[in-house]
Formats: structure tokens, C-alpha cells, sequence
């Protein structure tokens, strides 16, 4: 994991008091919000291998590689686990509760449906991926009943969009005192292992790696507002199982709706960036159940004969985990012609 900051916080210096009597209790130090800056995202390079979480307040941001985690454990009052929908992993229910009856069978069916493969011609895939604006709102494993017996084992094509190819996984979730329980095991396989996953409240999600157990990903629920990342989407598509098609999509940016980070969007025609000020804040609604409110609205273009593009004719207004209201305008796709390295400006809009 790798953590930039961006601006230096000379207000800090201003604020910092010096006490010269040992009896005295210092006041806490209140750091104020980053102002303004512009922020070149770590997306990784032309291959976008990173998801790059982050924070205005601070002017920091963490990137971490997509492919580094595939199962994604909520933290809240629910039971909930999420596939990794950053390298397009996709799962499909077996029907059965017992892990060591799952295998080569059900493999082979998988395969010849090509239900878990994440393409623009698999018209089922929607059935097999977490919901991509709200993915504990519908996500592709059924919540985690406290009846061990009905957990079902799922088949978890782990996802090769933009990542490493890697082997299949059967897995198993039922619920502890403390939070989960994982079994996993390779498809074909008959060695299983078993891991514990315990809930954090500092956390939105516990992330875990089938290969190096507990992992850190995201930072913690009030340390982030937006993520770059390429990840798994949907549009509408008649002939689509429910209308809906999952592809996978390069360019997405979420905002952080489980601490209540929320978006809008704001046409520049309408409302000049430059001219946005407080008092167009009450006449602005909030997305902060959706986290594609920004999504791919900020590009345009792209396809077999033309190349994306930053949309210019939008900007967006977003609400961060402490209630600060910032300016965010994209300013390029690429830097130095190289994808996975855009950039953008924000601005606090304050009260003043």
C-alpha cells in the first residue's frame, strides 16, 4: 500500500500552541481542510493496476493494487461479503451446504455456460456480481444466515480483467461470535483451509486474500471520500438478464456511500465552476447511496474509432466525511499520454 500527501498544512504550524506550565492540559489541535490543490491520481500506469483511495481534508491518497484482495467482509450490523468487482470476479451458488461435495462437476458446468466469465456477451453476468452502485444493497452472495446449514458454497472465478488469471475458489461463509468464518478451497480440491474474520468498527470492510489471509485495502471508513479505480459496471441492455449487462469498466470513480460521502453533479453551462459558491449548496441534492454518482460521467468518448476524454461540460460537488463541501473538476485522462494517471482540481467551498 502506498500513501501520497499533497499539501502541506501550514495552518497546522499557526495553530499549534506551546504550553509552558506541565499543569495545564493542552487543547486538542484542530486541523482545518485542505483549501484547494490538484491531485494527479496513482492509477498505476496504462495497465490500471491500482485502486486509489482518496481524501480531500488531507490532500492524500492510498494506492493499493486491485488485484491484492477477492473477498470483501461488512463490518456493519449486517453479514454481508463482497467478490472483488475491480478484477471482475464473478460467483455463482451451488446449491449445496457441504464444501467437499463441490468440484469437478460443477466446474465444468460453469465453464460451459460461461456464466462467471465478465464479457459483453455473457448476457447473464448481472446474476453473478454484486450490485456496482451499492454492492451490500444486492450483492451475489446471499447474506450470511446465522443457520450454518444455510449457507450455500459458492463458485468464485477470482477475475482476469486488468489482473493475473488466477484458479477458481468453492467457498463457504457462516457467521462466529466475533464476525465470519471463511472456508476455501481450490475448485477441484479436496484441501480446504479455514480462516476467522473479525469485524472492526474503524473499518467499512475486513478484506482478505486467499493467499495472505487478512489484508489492508481500503483505509479506515472516515480517511477516504473518493476511489479511482477500474471495476465492474452495468448499463441497461434489453436483451440482458433483468435489462441490466455487467462489463468492466476502466476508468470508475466511487464515492465513499457507507460513511456518507455524497456527490452531485453540476453542469458548467448552468452554473459556472468558478462561480459555484456556499449559498448553491442548498439548492444542491446529494447522491450517498449510489457510488457512481461520479462513475464514468467524468470521460467521454471512447470506442473502436475515437479515444476517451475528459468531460468538460460537468463538474461535481461533493460532501465528505466530516460534512466539508469541495469543488472537483477532471482535468486529463492521461499524463504524458499515458492512461491510468488522470488528474483533477478541487476547492473547499466555504461559507466565508
Amino acid at each position: 500500500m502506498q500513501q501520497y500527501r499533497f499539501l502541506s498544512i501550514a495552518a497546522l504550524l499557526a495553530g499549534v500552541t506551546i504550553f509552558s506550565s506541565c499543569d495545564e492540559d493542552p487543547e486538542p489541535v484542530i486541523i482545518p481542510p485542505n483549501e484547494s490543490g490538484i491531485i494527479e491520481v496513482d492509477g498505476g500506469g496504462a495497465e490500471y493496476p491500482n485502486t486509489a483511495y482518496i481524501q480531500f481534508r488531507t490532500g492524500t491518497q492510498t494506492a493499493v493494487a486491485r488485484e491484492s484482495w477477492d473477498l470483501a467482509f461488512s463490518t456493519g450490523s449486517d453479514f454481508i461479503v463482497l467478490i472483488n468487482g475491480t478484477t471482475g470476479a464473478m460467483a455463482s451458488a451451488t446449491g449445496k451446504t457441504d464444501i467437499s461435495e463441490v468440484g469437478a462437476e460443477e466446474i465444468a458446468s460453469a465453464e460451459a455456460s460461461g456464466e462467471l466469465i465478465l464479457t459483453f456477451t455473457n448476457l447473464g453476468g448481472i446474476l453473478h456480481v454484486d450490485d456496482a452502485s451499492n454492492p451490500l444493497s444486492n450483492p451475489v452472495i446471499e447474506s450470511i444466515s446465522a443457520t450454518d446449514g444455510e449457507n450455500e458454497v459458492y463458485l468464485l472465478n477470482r477475475g482476469s480483467s486488468g489482473a493475473t488469471e488466477k484458479p477458481w475458489k468453492k467457498i463457504k461463509i457462516t457467521r462466529n461470535s466475533t464476525g465470519y468464518t471463511l472456508e476455501h478451497a481450490e475448485a477441484d480440491s479436496d484441501v480446504f483451509s479455514i480462516l476467522e474474520v473479525s469485524k472492526n468498527d474503524d473499518e467499512n470492510f475486513i478484506y482478505v486474500s486467499f493467499e495472505d489471509g487478512i489484508v489492508d485495502v481500503e483505509p479506515a471508513k472516515a480517511a477516504w471520500d473518493i476511489a479511482w479505480t477500474a471495476g465492474t459496471s452495468a448499463t441497461p441492455y434489453p436483451d440482458a438478464a433483468n435489462g441490466t449487462l455487467a462489463y468492466f469498466f476502466q476508468d470508475l470513480v466511487y464515492n465513499n456511500i457507507y460513511t456518507g460521502v455524497g456527490v452531485a453533479q453540476v453542469v458548467e453551462a448552468e452554473i459556472a465552476y468558478a462561480a459555484y459558491v456556499y449559498d448553491d449548496v442548498y439548492a444542491t441534492t446529494f447522491a450517498t447511496n449510489n457510488r457512481l454518482a461520479i462513475g464514468s460521467t467524468w470521460r467521454s468518448g471512447g470506442g473502436p474509432s475515437s479515444s476517451p476524454a475528459v468531460n468538460e461540460d460537468i463538474y461535481y460537488i461533493v460532501k465528505d466525511t466530516e460534512a466539508n463541501i469541495y469543488k472537483v473538476r477532471f482535468l486529463s485522462l492521461t499524463k504524458d499520454g499515458e492512461r491510468g494517471k488522470p488528474s483533477f482540481e478541487f476547492e473547499l467551498v466555504s461559507e466565508d
